[in-house]
């Protein structure tokens, strides 16, 4: 499978995200990379590693679409852009998919003009997954499109479960809401129009309201429905606690030299909460309803970040969840629109 990575894009140095694909390499027998940026750079990077040079391309590029840069500007004035070749890559069917920890504007951006919808798809969604107490769950949307249709939130549903169903191996879905209480009369004029429209869906298992508290510390839910507005509070709320709860547990083990013996005695299992909430666990976020994969990084994504991102485009891809996701939305009954 070849998988196009941009690696230029981003806030930690190209060696860093270079080095952190390469060892995704090492892990995947069946991926071969095509990474995008300056080739002198990245050709220096990889002659420090141990990898098969016969498993990777790259093109050279020295354009990149800054992370505070217009997206719009970006894309019309920088036609050779980092994130750009990355995307026509799966245009051109050389790659199934992209990858960058750039400018998210310009990823999305990049994917809607380069790869392209799938027919029937109104709007793609971004989907990621989250830990909860006995195990993961998906949601979307977390940031792509913040205002929404009660059909745009109907398909995001389907998706959802198309993704939980062949990602997570989930066999039936429980499908929810994200609300602000979990009574049906709850929320505010979209989110009982999105309620409505879900209880009139026979093909998901709709299990109604969902509190953003009870997605995270019960196993009730394993898709949760928002729009981007919303979900994208959810998920940075949720990184900015893992991050400041981490900080807090660390200035309290150094005010004594007691808690700083159980500290070092509880470092596993400091290190192991810490990987599962922060964003490197995950990699990247996928964007959904595309022709070809299209994967969306943190711009502070680490050398192990990067090296998770591929390794899950990988699962993500051969899950053929894009493929089944057309069949799906017809026959749930979501609305369709052909562009």
């Amino acid at each position: 499978m070849n998988l196009a990575i941009d690696v230029a894009s981003g806030e930690k140095p190209l060696e860093e995200l270079v080095l952190g694909v390469l060892n995704a390499l090492s892990e995947n027998k069946d991926i071969n990379l095509i990474l995008v940026g300056n080739e002198k750079k990245i050709s220096k990077a990889i002659s420090k590693a141990k990898c098969d040079h016969k498993r990777i391309d790259i093109r050279h590029t020295d354009e990149v679409i800054d992370m505070n840069e217009s997206p719009a500007n970006g894309i019309k004035h920088k036609k050779n852009a980092s994130v750009l070749l990355a995307a026509r890559l799966v245009k051109d069917k050389e790659a199934e998919g992209f990858f960058s920890p750039g400018n998210t504007g310009a990823t999305l951006a990049a994917a809607l003009t380069e790869v392209g919808r799938i027919k029937g798809v109104m709007r793609p969604p971004l989907v990621s997954t989250l830990p909860k107490i006995n195990g993961e769950f998906c949601m979307l949307d977390m940031g792509a499109n913040v205002d929404c249709t009660p059909d745009y939130i109907v398909q995001f549903a389907v998706m959802g479960r198309v993704f939980a169903k062949r990602y997570l191996k989930i066999n039936n879905p429980r499908v929810g809401l994200l609300n602000i209480g979990e009574e049906d009369s709850k929320g505010n004029a979209d989110t009982k129009k999105f309620f409505e429209r879900f209880q009139k869906m026979k093909k998901i298992n709709f299990i109604g309201n969902i509190e953003p508290n009870d997605m995270l510390k019960s196993d009730v839910v394993d898709v949760v429905v928002a729009d981007g507005f919303d979900g994208n509070i959810v998920l940075k709320t949720i990184e900015g606690t893992a991050s400041l709860i981490v900080s807090m547990l660390k200035s309290e083990i150094k005010k004594n030299p007691v808690s700083v013996m159980g500290g070092l005695m509880m470092k596993p299992v400091f290190g192991s909460l810490k990987s599962k909430m922060s964003s490197d666990s995950y990699g990247s976020a996928i964007l959904l309803g595309l022709n070809g994969g299209a994967f969306v990084g943190h711009g502070k994504t680490s050398g192990t970040g990067i090296k998770n991102a591929v390794l899950n485009m990988y699962k993500f891809l051969d899950a053929k969840v894009n493929e089944k996701i057309a069949k799906e939305l017809h026959d749930s009954g979501a609305k369709r629109r052909i562009f």
